[in-house]
């Protein structure tokens, strides 16, 4: 699930430091970060619900062979009752906008953001009433609401009239990342891509709201007006947006040589696009966070964003931000990334210095206190 499955990781990572608790993981589909983490730390342990096959049973079963009253029964939810009860589990906490209900249980939702509200054209009609219903119920049930900034506590608060000490801000700290695997003996050597030896980088799915087509617009106006030969590699998930608006753009403007989608790439070549790229580019416009950027900072690579919702205090500095709906404010800022190396030199500084922050965020204190004010109540 992208930014959250990461999410998801980074805050398990966080809560297996802290040895005071024991932690029970639902989990279905053996990812190897999560398999790693349960396997390394005694107080963590995998739990399931009901097997697939057994689940599979029962529900024949229930349409010929059960009286009406058994059913009736939700057997995932009578499952998890029966997980709770058995570990005596005090807390559920689902790191993604989904709340389970378990009586005698108290519950933290963590909400990622309300990207809707602000952008309903890139949503459906049934997907725009689906987060209306299931939102609300999960923010009035749940009973706190973890968000990982100000931003997203702020809508929460104004659209679903909210009360604001029932919502935590906690930012997770990027710690033992995917990237911090690595180091410059990995980086490989991409000639299965053909690359040309200078580009810029953009990792991001091809999502409406990720602005690829902003920032296609851009390099064309460059091209035209300084005949700048800039070359943009992108990775991620090609949508049906990249085939319905992003293709035919490039093609209409001939720009294949120009711009690269590699598609989904592993690990390794991720590691070494971020280290042999010229600059990273963010234009999206709308974020809860961005990883891209704080990757690109963490690994201090030089980088430029939009303005929109929390890159601007993740990047901490007004001279590496454009305006993601003004293509003039895009071009100058790419303008700048590839063609000035000491706007390079400063981005990369500045990367080195929000690091630290990044990397120290005090999450762990943070959630430990949100669990004890629960336990408590």
């Amino acid at each position: 699930m992208g930014g959250i499955r990461q999410y998801a990781v980074a805050l398990l990572k966080i809560l297996a430091n802290n040895k005071r608790d024991h932690y029970f993981v639902l989990h279905h589909n053996n990812d190897p970060e999560i398999v790693a983490i349960i396997n390394d730390y005694e107080q963590v342990k995998l739990v399931k619900l009901i097997s697939p096959i057994s689940l599979k049973i029962f529900n024949k079963l229930r349409n010929y062979l059960l009286p009406s009253f058994i059913k009736n029964i939700d057997i995932e939810q009578f499952s998890l009752n029966t997980l709770c009860k058995k570990h005596t589990i005090e807390i559920i906490h689902c790191p993604y906008q989904y709340l389970p209900m378990v009586k005698g249980v108290k519950s933290i939702c963590t909400m990622h953001d309300v990207q809707e509200l602000h952008y309903p054209e890139y949503f459906s009609a049934e997907d725009r009433a689906f987060r209306a219903v299931q939102y609300l119920n999960y923010i009035k049930n749940a009973d706190c609401i973890l968000v990982s900034y100000q931003h997203i506590k702020a809508d929460l608060v104004k659209f679903f009239k909210v009360d604001e000490a029932n919502v935590k801000v906690c930012l997770l700290d990027m710690e033992n990342l995917w990237l911090d695997k690595f180091n410059e003996q990995d980086i490989s050597e991409l000639t299965q891509f053909n690359l040309p030896k200078k580009f810029l980088f953009l990792p991001s799915n091809t999502w409406e709201h990720k602005n690829h087509l902003n920032l296609f617009k851009a390099l064309v106006q460059l091209q035209k007006q300084s005949a700048e030969d800039i070359t943009l590699v992108c990775t991620g998930h090609k949508t049906d947006y990249y085939y319905s608006h992003l293709l035919p753009y490039i093609e209409s403007n001939n720009l294949q040589d120009k711009i690269y989608f590699l598609g989904i790439v592993d690990e390794v070549t991720l590691y070494s696009l971020y280290k042999s790229c010229a600059g990273v580019v963010v234009p999206t416009l709308y974020e809860a966070g961005s990883f891209p950027l704080m990757e690109a900072l963490l690994l201090g690579i030089p980088v430029i964003c939009s303005d929109t919702t929390s890159l601007p205090d993740t990047i901490n500095d007004d001279n590496f931000i454009f305006n993601p709906n003004d293509i003039d404010s895009i071009s100058n800022k790419v303008f700048q990334l590839w063609n000035d190396d000491t706007f390079r030199t400063l981005s990369s500084r500045n990367g080195k210095k929000q690091s630290h922050k990044l990397r120290n965020s005090g999450a762990l204190n943070n959630l430990k206190s949100v669990y004890s004010e629960l336990s408590i109540k």
